[in-house]
């Protein structure tokens, strides 16, 4: 019986089409991660102005719903302007505190095969 050392199985060369899937889906789910963290910090804020209690946060976005819908067109409008302003505000500053995650996506897409720069 003789014995023979293990073959070892060839891995396909990675391909620019697999560090572009791989680099879309790393982005999308950053730009998810980072959006889901806007929307807790406006619950989170909501929560503050309801002094922590799930009655006090319906009472002032009931408030909030209620002011928006009997404001006019104008008012609305600037209403919206802020709101967006201050959404895209979180969002950098969550993206600013993020931004590791995005510099590893560099660093592993010019990693080569074999683990080495």
């Amino acid at each position: 019986m003789s014995m023979s050392a293990p073959r070892r199985l060839q891995r396909p060369a990675p391909s620019k089409f697999h560090d572009a899937c791989y680099a879309a889906l790393r982005l999308s789910g950053w730009l998810t991660v980072s959006a889901a963290c806007v929307i807790g910090l406006w619950a989170a804020f909501f929560a503050v102005l309801g002094q922590f209690t799930f009655a006090g946060t319906m009472l002032h976005l009931g408030n909030l719903a209620a002011r928006y819908v009997a404001a006019g067109t104008d008012r609305q409008d600037a209403f919206r302007a802020l709101f967006w302003g201050w959404s895209a505000s979180l969002f950098f500053a969550v993206g600013f505190f993020r931004r590791r995650a995005l510099t590893d996506l560099v660093n592993q897409i010019k990693e080569k095969a074999d683990g080495q720069e």
